[in-house]
Parts: structure tokens; sequence; C-alpha cells
């Protein structure tokens, strides 16, 4: 039976809680690809203060590949300095030239080195790792992937070299090849989101074995997180309040460049005049309240979308989430978790910031949008360096 639409017809999850009890997955085809980006040294980048940038290079390469597909209706997995992606066979002698370009790009625009790497889902299987996909229905526009299995924690391993495998790896295009990546949709104009509780937690946790009582650990970090934070909605680390003055041309230079597919002059300064009247009219309509569109949705709810349509819980064989916290819950957060890391449930990495990045994707032929956010200066690559210390103590 033909698999390319093997993600659309998924029936949805009944709601994250249903996802980490393994109710609703569904192995992914052989036939598919596995597709990693990663930005090289991405640890001394945050540290240089590029954690901005090292954001936007996996955006990017988020959006290049939905113009490709036509929509973001495929399993994508943002993990603060790259991504993944599932996707039909079909699609990948145009991702292989999408990508080469979108290094070249952000090469041009910050300096950075992305890896890209493609691998068949078939190939892991062989290597022993597995992967099934489900998804969950968030909002009208944004459908979040979620997945479980040894496999992307493998194709990691395989892209930064750390275990060997036949992965392709995209060469950075020139400016003279043919295909070139569509970067409309993509957008990085929002200053910084100061934390409503005083931070901005980001936290990766790996399940390694059950509780005492039996639970899984993903489930029982989980019930520690709901237990000390009471409210996700409160905890979501973006508020209305916190955006109303957000939105500037200031920050926009990350989005102008890339563009400008990384030159400059001219094309800068147009690109910059248009992100300037694009931020007038978001902050006219919402000064104003009329019902001025632009694609696809009502520019007065753009801080609401923002929030609903956010990136801020995963689950892609570990769990993810951005929390708005104070420090006293979070000290109390980091001891719940060690205590079930000594259980032998979990092993777990994390980092807080005072403040919120957030890139958005709003694709221009389709109803989709989402919103990644992470906190700043270094968020989740920061709390996968602490998971992978972790690791090695324990392999130690």
């Amino acid at each position: 039976m033909p698999t390319s639409e093997f993600y659309h017809d998924l029936a949805p999850c009944r709601d994250f809680s249903a996802a980490l009890a393994g109710d609703c997955f569904v192995a992914v085809p052989d036939d598919w690809i596995v597709v990693a980006t990663d930005v090289v040294n991405s640890t001394r980048a945050i540290e240089d203060g590029h954690y901005k940038d090292v954001t936007v290079a996996g955006a990017v390469s988020t959006i290049s590949v939905a113009n490709i597909t036509g929509s973001l209706d495929f399993p994508f997995f943002f993990g603060g300095d790259g991504m993944v992606f599932l996707l039909p066979s079909r699609y990948r002698r145009q991702v292989t030239a999408v990508l080469s370009d979108v290094r070249r790009v952000v090469r041009a625009t910050s300096g950075l080195e992305l890896r890209a790497g493609i691998l068949p889902v078939k190939t892991l299987r062989t290597m022993g790792a597995d992967i099934a996909i489900g998804k969950v229905r968030i909002t009208a526009r944004y459908t979040q992937a979620v997945a479980s299995g040894s496999a992307l924690a493998l194709v990691d391993e395989i892209l930064k070299g750390r275990v060997e495998a036949d992965m392709e790896f995209p060469p950075e295009a020139s400016e003279e090849d043919d295909l070139r990546a569509d970067f409309r949709g993509f957008s990085c104009r929002w200053q910084d989101i100061p934390s409503r509780f005083g931070e901005t937690m980001s936290l990766i946790v790996e399940q390694t074995g059950t509780t005492d009582d039996g639970r899984s650990g993903l489930q029982a970090a989980q019930a520690a997180v709901d237990e000390i934070v009471r409210d996700r909605t409160r905890a979501h680390p973006l508020s209305v309040e916190a955006q109303v003055t957000r939105s500037s041309t200031a920050v926009a230079g990350p989005e102008a460049h890339v563009r400008a597919r990384g030159r400059r002059g001219l094309r800068v300064v147009l690109q910059r005049l248009r992100i300037g009247l694009e931020v007038a009219a978001v902050r006219f309509a919402l000064a104003t309240g009329l019902p001025l569109r632009g694609e696809g949705k009502r520019l007065r709810d753009v801080r609401e979308d923002n929030i609903r349509n956010a990136d801020v819980y995963k689950i892609d064989g570990t769990l993810k989430m951005t929390l708005a916290i104070s420090p006293g819950d979070r000290r109390h957060l980091v001891e719940r978790l060690e205590s079930l890391h000594r259980e032998g449930a979990i092993r777990f990495g994390w980092h807080t910031s005072d403040r919120a990045i957030m890139t958005c994707l709003i694709h221009t032929n389709h109803e989709d949008e989402v919103h990644f956010v992470d906190s700043a200066d270094g968020g989740y690559a920061a709390a996968a360096k602490m998971l992978k210390a972790s690791r090695d103590t324990t392999a130690g």
C-alpha cells in the first residue's frame, strides 16, 4: 500500500497524557526517511551570545521543508540547536538539494555551520532502533507530532559522528546551484519574552526504567511537574501581557538576512522595510481592534495565537518542555527529578534563563502555524548537554 499519506491519515491522540501512556503510536513505514540538522559547536555559539542564530538555523530548515511538501503536515521535532523531520522517501532528492542551500544561507547569515543528514527508517531498524509516531491536535492551525522509540536519539548520535552508519550528508550549496530553499513563512521579530515567575526553564527527561510504584519514568516526571507548577496553562512561557511591546524591527536582523539569502546591502534594507511594515500593521490592528488579516489570520489575535500554537511541550522519545517557573518551584522540581533519577527511572537535563525566545513559522499557502519556544542563553541545547553528561557518567 502507498505510505505517503501515513502521517496525514493518523487519528490524533486524545491528548499528551494518552501519548505518554503509549496509546496512540503507529510504526513509521520502512520506506520513510529521517532528516536531521544540527548546529556545529552550538555550545560555543550560545556562550558567545548567538543563541537566537542557533535557533533560527533549525527553524529555517523546517519552513524550507514545509515549502516543499506544501504544509507543515509532517512530523518535526525542535531540539534547540537542530531539527528532526520524518518524510516519505519521494521527497528525498528535493530535501537533499534544499538542505544544501539552507546550509549555505545559514553560514552566510550567521557564520554558523549547519550539519544535515538523511537516513532511511529501514536502516535504523536494522541497527536495532525503532520509531513510532502519533500526533496531538493542539489547535485548528497546529498539529504536533509525538514519537516513541530510540531511533531519533540514534540519529543524533550518527549525525554528530559518534556512531557510524550509512547516512547521506548533503553538501553545502554554492550560489550557482539551481534549487533554492524557500523561506516564505519564516518570522523572527520578537524580543526575548520575560518570565512572569522569574525563570524560564527548558527541561529534557529521558526514561531509563520505572518507578518503585510501577509508573513509567516519563509519566512520573510529568506527574512531578504537574504537582509543582499546578497549572500548566499558567506555566506557559508566553503571556499576552509579556508580548505587548515585544514585536520589533530592532531584533529582526536574522529574519531580514535569511530572506535576503545571506546577501548584504540593498536586499537586507528592503527586507527590513518589509518587516517594518508588517510589524506596524500588527501594532495598528492590536491598537484599533480592526479585523485586519495577514497570512490567513486576524492580526489583532497574534499574541493569543502565539500562545495557542506554541511548541512548548514535546514527546520525541524523551519528554521536553519549556516552563515559566519561580526559582523556588524550579529547585523543588529538580529535587523531585533527582529522586526519580536515583530510583533508576529517568535521566534529565535542564537550563534556566529569565526569559524565553520565540521563532515563528506561518505557512503562507496553508493554515499551518507553529511557534518554537525555548529559554534564552542555551535552552534545550544546554539541557541536552547536561543530559549527555548524565548518560556518560552512568556509562562510566
